[in-house]
């Protein structure tokens, strides 16, 4: 499981030298970032609703036939001071294999580890953005030497702090470029062949710019979003009332609140990097988490099982 500043993921998989594949799915949006300050509190609703969500996936989990469940907790847990706390309550109550706060040079190694698993072609040369809820991991796909960077700067967060009517003004869309070019300002200089784009606010971008009914993770990977389609979907939703984008097709309603400023994020990528495409992908941080759990748990196999 994956529990981010906006959703809680589950990926139920079998792992084996080959590979993996994906046996069940699902996702709650308990937005666990909500109103977050650092060193404050997580929302008492949104804590319940994430520990709801997590009880019903680990029942959903075991029903499936899971061994072993392992849960990652990222920014809000990172910065809220009962975030490593809360994770320990779900560890406990949920009987959780491995369960823990990672930082964000982890959820950036691990956010690789799960994009390679899908990834068509070389790494040489691409730069991997995860856009989450309230932060956003850089890491470079192919350099294993390169640690990452994780940026305070997330979809949730920079919603809330310039987009207040609906649908936003002028005005406000144009903080909200300023705020996400100014927080990819540590970016500056750098350049890369490719920029892939993981996580929630990408594979929303890409299933809009396909114009799906249905969320298909494997026709998310190795798309191609190009600056202009990115330009001309952002310019479409921006003057609409909420409402109105929660029915776009491949919009997932729970999404429509943030998708401008996840767009908003990787506009500003495309700009600093100076490159006009951006390749999305459904795998990432999930993948990755399970990937890393597996080896994990078959290290620690008695010689006797592996």
């Amino acid at each position: 499981m994956d529990l981010g500043s906006n959703t809680l993921r589950l990926l139920v998989a079998e792992v084996d030298a080959s590979g993996w594949r994906a046996v069940q799915r699902a996702m709650a949006t308990p937005r666990l970032g909500l109103g977050l300050r650092p060193g404050a509190a997580l929302d008492p609703a949104a804590k319940q609703a994430a520990a709801t969500a997590a009880a019903a996936f680990a029942r959903q989990a075991r029903a499936a036939g899971a061994q072993a469940i392992a849960l990652a907790a990222t920014q809000a847990c990172r910065v809220a001071s009962d975030g490593a706390a809360f994770v320990g309550h779900l560890a406990r109550e949920l009987a959780l294999d491995q369960a823990a706060v990672i930082d964000g040079r982890q959820e950036a190694r691990l956010s690789r580890l799960g994009v390679r698993s899908r990834l068509d072609g070389p790494a040489q040369g691409l730069l991997l953005a995860d856009v989450g809820g309230a932060s956003t991991e850089i890491i470079d796909l192919a350099d294993e030497a390169d640690l990452g960077q994780s940026l305070a700067l997330g979809a949730v967060s920079l919603t809330e702090a310039c987009l207040r009517s609906d649908p936003p003004s002028a005005a406000q869309l144009a903080d909200l470029a300023h705020l996400a070019r100014e927080g990819l300002a540590p970016l500056a200089g750098r350049r890369a062949r490719g920029l892939v784009a993981s996580a929630g606010t990408a594979a929303t971008i890409a299933a809009m710019a396909q114009g799906h009914t249905a969320y298909l993770p494997e026709e998310i990977n190795n798309a191609v979003v190009t600056r202009a389609e990115l330009a001309r979907h952002f310019a479409r939703l921006a003057v609409m009332p909420l409402a109105q984008r929660r029915a776009v097709l491949g919009l997932e309603p729970k999404r429509a609140d943030i998708i401008l400023a996840g767009m908003a994020i990787f506009a500003a990528l495309m700009d600093i990097l100076k490159l006009d495409r951006m390749i999305t992908m459904d795998a990432g941080l999930l993948e990755g988490i399970l990937l890393d759990f597996a080896a994990i748990q078959s290290l620690e196999k008695p010689s006797h099982e592996a």
